[in-house]
């Protein structure tokens, strides 16, 4: 019988000190262990994959368990920001791990230097595995290589508590709401007592995540790549119109009055403690509002609008960060076999039923994979997605580079506290632009 298999995984300020030995030149990592595994090293953007990131360090788990005596995967951990300086340092001196997750807007930035494996062969030599991705792999293909896979699939959007709702006698949302009509829930949700939106400005990266919703209903996909080729700017009448909505938001106090003070986790319990009636997040939040709302939990894309003229009938449901691997294991055929296996078991309905049982929508899609009975939150989002909507090919906040990424994030929570008018952030957006370029 095959003993059971932990995850290994060194710690942020282990990483930092290792990260001191590679740039004195002793850094190399080995490629097989002491019962001669070949190690996968998988840099994560967490600093404890077991209680930050469960559903990826189980499909780990379940993998080196079934590889076990030929390979191994160990995480390399740190938190998002120490993980981005790692990567950046290691990519600098060639020792970045054999898979590693990367930022969005970073990702690019790598592949352009030629440190990221074209993974177009992988996909054409399985086919099983590019049918599951069903194109969510599109968004890391910059014209010249594949250059990445997505990590996981993000569904964002409005979670909201039914029993608020029924206490404020408010219709539960639809597809069909329009933003006027959100705007009268909000006075009502209001006016019975409860923050009808709950949102901390904090991290504005991780609060945007409902807004990606309004500038595609804007036609940001449509326009983007006109924006960032220079023959438009953000600050165009449709994105000006959509941040007018967000602004409509903040002159009806639709959020705490302490939001400018908070963080997103505090946000969101206010909305777990039954005391804001929406939430904007993901399904990465599922398994949270089982335990505290349960069947009371409901999900909503969110308002349309009747003054644009783009397609309305969109979800967000899209690719996540991708995992990348490091350009090195392409010269290494023992290495390429090992990382293409853990791959194909990431990618696998083996390993989509353990995302499921976790409450994570996976990259891929199974037919003979679904949420349980009990696993309300999950099922809410997989209602609102049996419309069969069309997604972007990405979110939009995940097609910029780091510093337009930042100002929008910084833009649109000016707006929603009154520092900047819509002109204003959109403005600063087309100013990082010009300074990117």
């Amino acid at each position: 019988m095959k003993r059971k298999r932990g995850v290994r995984w060194i710690s942020a300020c282990v990483i930092t000190t290792m990260t001191a030995g590679m740039l004195s030149g002793c850094g190399n990592k080995a490629t097989t262990n002491k019962d001669g595994e070949t190690v996968i090293t998988f840099g994560i953007h967490v600093a404890n994959p077991e209680e930050q990131e469960p559903v990826t360090n189980s499909i780990v788990e379940a993998f080196n368990e079934k590889y076990d005596g030929k390979y191994e995967v160990e995480f390399e951990a740190a938190d998002t920001e120490s993980h981005s300086k790692n990567m950046k340092l290691e990519a600098s001196d060639g020792t970045l791990p054999e898979i590693f997750w990367l930022d969005s807007a970073e990702a690019p930035e790598y592949a352009d230097s030629g440190v990221l494996l074209d993974l177009a062969d992988y996909l054409s030599e399985n086919k099983d595995i590019d049918a599951a991705l069903n194109g969510m792999g599109d968004a890391f293909n910059n014209g010249d290589i594949q250059y990445g896979l997505p990590y996981q699939c993000n569904v964002q959007g409005f979670f909201y508590n039914k029993d608020l709702f029924d206490a404020a006698e408010v219709a539960y949302p639809t597809n069909e709401t329009t933003y006027n009509q959100f705007l009268d829930m909000i006075q009502k949700l209001k006016d019975s007592g409860v923050t009808p939106i709950a949102i901390g400005s904090k991290n504005s990266g991780y609060t945007m995540w409902p807004f990606n919703e309004f500038m595609e209903r804007y036609g940001w996909s449509e326009n983007i790549d006109d924006i960032l080729s220079g023959d438009m700017k953000f600050n165009n009448p449709d994105m000006v119109s959509c941040f007018e909505k967000l602004e409509g938001l903040k002159d009806a106090q639709a959020f705490p009055e302490n939001m400018a003070t908070i963080e997103y986790f505090d946000a969101k319990q206010q909305f777990d403690d039954g005391r804001a009636a929406m939430f904007g997040t993901g399904q990465w939040d599922c398994s949270e509002f089982d335990e505290n709302i349960g069947d009371k939990i409901g999900f909503w894309w969110g308002p349309v609008f009747e003054d644009s003229s783009y397609e309305q009938n969109v979800a967000m449901k899209v690719p996540s960060a991708p995992i990348v691997v490091n350009a090195d294991v392409g010269n290494d055929d023992t290495m390429k076999e090992a990382v293409y296996t853990f791959l194909n078991f990431y990618y696998s309905e083996d390993a989509a039923e353990i995302s499921y049982a976790g409450s994570i929508f996976p990259a891929t899609s199974y037919s003979d994979v679904s949420a349980s009975d009990t696993q309300y939150a999950m099922n809410a989002m997989l209602t609102a997605m049996s419309e069969d909507w069309k997604s972007p090919e990405a979110a939009p906040d995940q097609t910029l580079s780091s510093a337009v990424q930042t100002e929008l994030y910084n833009g649109i929570f000016g707006v929603l506290q009154g520092t900047y008018t819509p002109e204003q952030a959109l403005d600063k957006m087309d100013d990082a632009m010009s300074y990117d370029k």
